[in-house]
């Protein structure tokens, strides 16, 4: 029982050689020192290390040619290269030279080297050595302040994404050393339909055609072309996406290409197939539209429609949102709803009168071709989509389609039109006939 106390009493001794016994995150070593646990660091090993992120700002030219931490930032930097390092051989050593950044910038062309090196909380937040956690300074979020915020948290009237979110486009693999170094941390807000602003704060008001400008303007309407392409026999499908003045995004239901409902022969031919598809959109987006079916070429089994789409009722006036065709791409799958057959091929296309001349007034003609269509369609005219009776000219512009019609007052807070004097409406597109 003597030995047991005394051998006891030795280890006490000897553990409490290291400080505060390591705290419980390390190990006791020689020379009464701690070695910490991963995620722990100081004397006593009480310190723990916060999360680190590519910071937001680059590192000083003057620090990465310092010799005593150009190595140490440079093997902490994603993507980051400046020519060599110390694992070559070809006799490149530190320190860094000016000749080493204009070879690099030369090599890396278009893309340039990346000097934006891991750091504690991204720079932009303190430690709390306490918890390991980051208190990002305003603005910033995340693990390691590794992201911006939204502002007002979209106001509950949105979703606060990253770039790549965002804009699909805005994506790439080498990201650390081109422009979309910051495509998954900074972040907008995208608001829900009818809200608007930077923190999606304000409503949308509703769009319309100033009744003043109506009488004695060379105005247009909009008119868009859409071409499919499919077999000649059995049934193809496509859809239509049309987004709308309050920033709504409306998908039809799948629409049978060359329908017995449009059948064409010659001329201009009414196509409800298509117009009633475009009209049963929800909330209105679209509550009246004209669609003809204007040609159709048969070559090689194959069918291609030209079918043009003209906006007449005043709430989509002046030029629209460009419809988009099928954006899903492959709904024959299982598991698809609807499953359909798609067309071979759909394009949508801006054919307005004031879309045939160019800036300088000279008429200008659409090739189809160069989208995989026929070499019948290769150089369409005015007269072809829009007709002979069609008189736009290079003078011609889309009528007007402005918040309130510019005839009112737009509450940001309910999204509704306080017209003028003389004015009424939804959004005080109509004119009374006593003003």
């Amino acid at each position: 029982m003597k030995l047991f106390l005394t051998l006891a009493a030795i280890i006490g001794f000897v553990n409490a050689g290291c400080p505060n016994g390591c705290s419980g995150h390390g190990s006791c070593g020689t020379s009464d020192v701690c070695h910490c646990y991963k995620g722990f660091f100081g004397g006593d090993c009480s310190y723990r290390y916060c999360p680190v992120g590519p910071s937001w700002t680059v590192t000083p030219r003057e620090k990465l040619m310092d010799d005593r931490y150009s190595e140490q930032i440079v093997l902490a930097t994603p993507g980051g290269y400046v020519g060599h390092n110390k694992f070559d051989k070809d006799g490149k050593n530190y320190p860094i030279g000016d000749a080493d950044f204009d070879l690099t910038f030369k090599e890396l062309y278009p893309m340039r080297p990346n000097f934006n090196m891991y750091t504690e909380c991204s720079s932009r937040g303190t430690c709390d050595y306490a918890t390991g956690e980051c208190k990002c300074f305003d603005g910033f979020e995340g693990r390691g302040c590794r992201r911006t915020t939204c502002p007002n948290s979209c106001s509950g009237h949105g979703r606060c994404l990253s770039n790549k979110d965002q804009n699909m486009q805005y994506y790439s693999f080498t990201y650390s050393n081109d422009q979309m170094w910051d495509q998954m941390r900074t972040q907008t807000c995208k608001c829900d339909r009818g809200y608007t602003g930077f923190d999606c704060n304000s409503r949308i008001c509703p769009f319309g055609d100033d009744p003043t400008s109506d009488c004695g303007e060379n105005s247009a309407g909009d008119v868009q072309l859409v071409a499919t392409q499919s077999a000649s026999t059995g049934k193809s499908y496509f859809t239509l996406t049309f987004v709308d003045m309050f920033g709504g995004k409306f998908t039809t239901r799948p629409i049978e290409d060359h329908a017995p409902a449009c059948a064409w022969t010659a001329g201009f031919i009414p196509c409800p197939e298509i117009q009633y598809a475009l009209m049963d959109l929800p909330n209105f987006a679209i509550p009246e539209v004209e669609v003809d079916i204007i040609k159709q070429v048969v070559a090689g089994g194959k069918t291609t429609s030209l079918y043009t789409v003209q906006f007449t009722d005043s709430s989509n006036s002046g030029k629209q949102n460009t419809l988009m065709c099928n954006i899903v791409t492959d709904p024959n799958v299982n598991g698809a709803q609807p499953k359909y057959a798609k067309v071979d091929l759909c394009k949508t296309y801006n054919v307005g009168g004031p879309e045939w001349f160019d800036d300088s007034g000279e008429a200008i003609k659409l090739n189809l071709q160069d989208d995989g269509f026929p070499a019948g369609l290769a150089a369409l005219e005015k007269k072809d989509i829009l007709s002979t009776t069609d008189t736009s000219s290079a003078e011609t512009t889309y009528e007007d389609f402005q918040p309130c019609s510019s005839k009112g007052d737009c509450d940001g807070a309910t999204g509704t039109c306080t017209c003028n004097s003389g004015h009424y409406g939804e959004a005080c597109e109509k004119q009374s006939t006593y003003y």
